[in-house]
């Protein structure tokens, strides 16, 4: 540590994503074209970081015996080094995060409690529990956590509320690796249950969010130690169950598909892209999607039958986006299928293909995050 920053990583080299495996594996080449194994030490889903050419920094192993290369410590992601080691978040909070939240107090890591155990104790004339989140997923300005559901997560808020009403001082920690971050928000898209319950220890203790920079040398400095926090919106949200979705499908031969009204279109392989909405239900509206076995009656019903594989996006908003969204991803589309989805409006479709995997589309990432972090409260692309 030197100069207010913390080095998380040392000996970068530059790399580039050929493909992700698994949650903790990336399959990268390096300068010289050598394909290598590396170790992935952030097992969020990642999805904006994932296209084939990412850039990114690795550092190598020094102990043979690994089952991989080199871990991959970062990426390079629009001009900014995101550190992708989401532990590190503890060595940031407690080297240059607490010290300066609470100066002239010791800071203790790994506080168990009962049969719970906290990333740090904070003692002073008083005793603080900690809980320190990684959060590297921060669009337009918006940072948002999780990036996929975390059973984990939620389950240490509650345990942090439930000791909270017994007396116990506690605070959540939030280490946003964006330093370009103007606010934080859980993730209702994708975390519901996460949502309400950061909601609820709001009202009962702290919750920061403090942005970092990292550089290319892998030493990382606070930017922002006071980064607004909105979780009421997110719980409200959460609580409505509504918003529109996007189905990612994936068709491996050609099929003719019988669909009432329109036709018997035949769909060349590929990816689709499949736009629609719920009033209601939400959540019980994209499992239904997601199970093979059920009574066709939507378009969407027939061609999910016959698909290989399904990834669901939900964006859950009060606002009426449904065509909305249907017109911009139709502008990253190859084509569209006519009339398909689209019987109680005035869109061509509400169903797009793509002849590649739509998912390494940077052009529909953004509009995919646009709606994600800014447009699902009714704000315009312009």
């Amino acid at each position: 540590m030197e100069g207010g920053s913390l080095q998380i990583f040392s000996h970068p080299e530059p790399a580039w994503l050929m493909y992700r495996p698994n949650r903790f594996v990336m399959i990268v080449r390096d300068k010289d074209g050598v394909q290598l194994r590396a170790h992935c030490p952030n097992p969020g889903k990642l999805t904006e970081f994932l296209l084939p050419g990412q850039p990114l920094l690795i550092e190598r192993h020094r102990k043979p015996e690994r089952s991989t290369d080199c871990t991959a410590v970062a990426v390079e992601y629009k001009g900014k080094i995101i550190f992708l080691y989401s532990s590190k978040a503890n060595d940031i909070a407690g080297s240059l995060v607490l010290p300066g939240l609470h100066p002239r107090q010791k800071i203790v890591p790994e506080w168990t409690v009962g049969r719970s155990r906290f990333d740090f104790l904070v003692r002073g004339a008083s005793e603080l529990l900690v809980e320190v989140k990684s959060c590297s997923l921060s669009e337009y300005g918006v940072a948002m956590f999780p990036d996929t559901a975390t059973a984990r997560g939620s389950r240490h808020v509650e345990e942090l509320i439930e000791l909270s009403t017994q007396g116990r001082a506690a605070e959540v920690l939030f280490i946003l690796s964006h330093e370009d971050t103007q606010r934080f928000m859980p993730n209702a898209h994708t975390d519901p249950l996460f949502c309400r319950a950061l909601h609820r220890a709001r009202e009962l203790m702290p919750v920061r969010a403090v942005s970092v920079a990292t550089d290319r040398q892998g030493y990382v400095r606070v930017v922002d130690d006071n980064i607004p926090i909105d979780t009421e919106t997110p719980d409200a949200l959460a609580k409505a169950n509504s918003g529109v979705y996007l189905l990612v499908i994936r068709l491996d031969v050609p099929t003719i598909m019988p669909l009432p009204r329109i036709g018997s279109p035949e769909l060349q392989p590929g990816w689709y892209i499949y736009v629609g909405s719920a009033k209601t239900n939400l959540q019980q509206r994209i499992a239904r999607h997601l199970r093979k076995r059920k009574k066709l009656h939507w378009h969407i019903d027939y061609l999910l039958q016959q698909s290989s594989s399904v990834k669901a996006f939900p964006i859950r908003t009060a606002a009426d986006l449904e065509c909305t969204l249907a017109r911009d991803i139709s502008k990253t589309a190859a084509a569209e299928v006519d009339g398909f989805g689209c019987s109680d409006c005035r869109c061509n479709s509400h169903l797009f293909f793509f002849p590649e995997n739509p998912l390494h589309n940077r052009e529909l990432l953004e509009v995919l995050f646009y709606y994600r972090h800014v447009g699902f409260m009714g704000v315009s692309r312009g």
